[in-house]
């Protein structure tokens, strides 16, 4: 039984042995091959580097011009997009004092109108009184002229009262004086001359 393992032992060993060459072996490879790409470059001489130097410099003094001068250029946009909008600020200022102005004018207007609106209970006051006044204006003329034309109507038939009852009695008189003439016994030129004149007194008076 122990004769076994050794046999099985020594195949281990070499195909370790063998595994530890093949490593070292890529390995020698792998370093040969990296040192055979690196390519050796040439010595620099001090002018070179001067003038590369000297270029570099040149290069960042033209990209700092560029740079200023871009950097003066967003300058003078931002001055001028600054004035644009100060410009504005003014213009917006004066708008809003116009709109000041505008609300000021329209607060005076309303005031007014609320003056107005005030007034206009006093007017419709002072007009109701007008009417009043001239309803009982007319009231007392209507009640004058109705007066009046009672007063006509009466004087009227007062008058023809008073014609009527003149007649009557003229026309008594007439009746007296033509019996008078009739009578045998009686004079006739005195009552004819007595009925001339009151015949003559009777149209003078009407």
């Amino acid at each position: 039984m122990n004769t076994k393992p050794a046999c099985t032992d020594k195949p281990r060993h070499f195909a370790r042995r063998r595994n530890t060459r093949l490593s070292i072996f890529l390995v020698t490879l792998m370093i040969s091959g990296s040192a055979a790409a690196v390519d050796v470059s040439p010595r620099i001489s001090d002018r070179e580097i001067i003038e590369r130097l000297t270029r570099l410099e040149e290069g960042q003094r033209a990209m700092r011009e560029y740079i200023d001068q871009r950097f003066s250029a967003v300058d003078e946009r931002f001055s001028s997009i600054e004035q644009r909008l100060s410009a504005v600020e003014q213009r917006l200022s004066a708008v809003e004092q116009r709109l000041s102005a505008m609300e000021q004018r329209f607060s005076a207007m309303e005031q007014r109108f609320s003056a107005m609106e005030q007034r206009f209970p006093a007017m419709e006051q002072r007009f109701s009184a007008m009417q009043a006044h001239l309803d009982k204006r007319m009231d007392a003329q209507w009640q004058l002229t109705l007066v009046l034309i009672t007063a006509i109507f009466g004087l009227i038939g007062f008058v023809v009262w008073d014609r009527k009852t003149a007649f009557k009695s003229l026309e008594e008189r007439a009746e007296q004086r033509c019996r008078q003439v009739r009578h045998p016994t009686g004079n006739n030129l005195p009552t004819l001359l007595c009925l001339s004149s009151s015949f003559c007194v009777a149209m003078t008076v009407t």
